[in-house]
């Protein structure tokens, strides 16, 4: 990560943009998992002039290293998917919204016995557990190594982890309909081991950002969104400014958002410029 660009101090924000809002992955991180120059002085430039900018991210609040460098902007964070809001800098938790340990146990077992292969982790305030077949992928060890049954009761619970050997597309396609309105499920990216995140029902990056705007006083239509991935897209129909990374899912581009550019070109940090009317330092 480059050292990033001084902000200005003295420029004032043109209305209605009071708040901005990104993912993370594939957004406002590169495919590098760093966060641009660009990007990171865009979130200073804006700060300055009393825009704060929001992150919602699927990440656990305690995978936000990339976040390091705009920490100083003291930027509060949306994490596992809306289930946690906590402040950046000083690492409060201000909301969280567990799973119910007993309705979670019934969908586990429900799609457990419609794909006999999956496993499961979860992802409690500050740790995670898994079953032990669950492979560790980007993962440090889990805290605890046991039966889905036992991870609901260990600790609150803010996400349910699903993987199988199926692409995630299709096992998207055969849990949606056996979870239905009991629990949420979305996913941030695509793989050929599928994989899939749950959290309470009505709980989505699109949920929590409404808790934020509340505790901040500022309306949904003065926001400007950008995301990449369909655990995105009910924040982006929230927020009156939201825009599409090119290398987006078309599930997003479908539904007419605007296209910002690539992530890996620091798009994020570009339009933030353009829609705030700041000029770029020479």
């Amino acid at each position: 990560m480059k050292e990033r660009a001084p902000h200005d101090i003295n420029q004032t924000a043109p209305a209605p943009i009071r708040l901005i809002v990104t993912d993370m992955d594939g957004t406002f991180l590169g495919a590098d998992s760093t966060a641009s120059r660009a990007n990171c002085d865009a979130v200073y430039r804006a700060a300055a002039i009393g825009v704060p900018t929001v992150f919602a991210t699927g990440r656990a609040s305690r995978n936000l290293q990339p976040l390091d460098p705009v920490r100083d902007a003291h930027p509060l964070v949306i994490a596992s998917n809306g289930a946690v809001i906590t402040d950046l800098d000083s690492n409060a938790i201000l909301h969280h919204y567990p799973l119910d340990p007993q309705v979670t146990a019934t969908v586990a077992e429900d799609v457990r016995a419609v794909l006999p292969d999956v496993t499961y982790a979860v992802e409690y305030l500050r740790t995670w557990g898994r079953e032990e077949k669950y492979p560790l992928t980007w993962y440090a060890e889990a805290e605890v190594i046991a039966p889905v049954e036992d991870l609901l009761t260990h600790d609150a619970v803010v996400k349910l982890l699903v993987r199988a050997n199926i692409p995630t597309p299709n096992l998207m396609a055969a849990v949606a309909p056996v979870v239905g309105d009991r629990l949420t499920v979305t996913y941030s990216f695509v793989s050929e081991m599928g994989f899939l995140e749950v959290s309470p029902p009505g709980i989505s990056k699109a949920s929590a950002l409404r808790q934020v705007l509340s505790d901040l006083s500022i309306p949904p239509s003065d926001v400007a969104g950008f995301g990449d991935m369909p655990n995105d897209l009910a924040m982006l129909d929230l927020v009156g400014h939201p825009f599409v990374m090119e290398n987006g899912h078309d599930l997003l581009k479908e539904r007419g958002f605007p296209v910002c550019g690539d992530h890996d070109d620091s798009a994020f940090g570009v339009t933030v410029m353009e829609i705030l009317g700041l000029s770029p330092h020479r």
